[in-house]
C-alpha cells in the first residue's frame, strides 16, 4: 500500500511541477473562464503514466467543481464562457471544452447543443474525447 500512495505522492508532485509553464501559456488565468481565483493544474483525461503540458491545464476553483465534481451550476448561463473556450489552442482545454458542453447539451442546455452545432472537431481531438 505504500507503494501506491508513494507513485501518487510523485504523481502529484509531477503534475504541480507543471504549474509553471502552463501558467506562462495560460497567462496566469483559468484557461476555460478567463478567472484567476484559487487557480491549479489539473489533467484533462486521458493522460499519460508521465504527467505532461499537452494533457494539463490550468482552472479556476469554480471551473475544477465543474469539472471534476460533475456537479452544473443551476445557472447554466454562467457557463457560457465555453463557447470561447472551445476554439482554444491549447488541447487540454478545447478538449474539456467539449466535454463540459456535451454534458449541457445531454441536460437540454439550449445554447450548448447550438455551440456543439457549430464547431468543426478535429480527429485528433474527437479521438481524445472519446478515451
Amino acid at each position: 500500500m505504500a507503494r501506491g500512495r508513494d507513485r501518487f505522492d510523485a504523481h502529484v508532485a509531477a503534475v504541480h511541477a507543471l504549474g509553471k509553464d502552463i501558467s506562462r501559456r495560460a497567462g496566469s488565468v483559468c484557461e476555460l473562464c478567463g478567472g484567476g481565483d484559487d487557480l491549479r493544474v489539473i489533467e484533462v483525461p486521458p493522460m499519460d503514466e508521465e504527467p505532461d503540458v499537452d494533457a494539463a491545464m490550468l482552472a479556476c476553483a469554480r471551473c475544477r467543481d465543474v469539472i471534476e465534481v460533475k456537479k452544473l451550476p443551476r445557472d447554466t448561463g454562467d457557463l457560457r464562457f465555453l463557447e470561447g473556450a472551445v476554439w482554444a489552442d491549447p488541447l487540454p482545454v478545447k478538449v474539456a471544452a467539449l466535454r463540459l458542453l456535451r454534458r449541457l447539451a445531454e441536460n437540454d442546455v439550449g445554447w450548448a447543443a447550438e455551440c456543439l452545432d457549430g464547431v468543426w472537431i478535429p480527429e485528433e481531438v474527437e479521438e481524445r474525447l472519446g478515451q
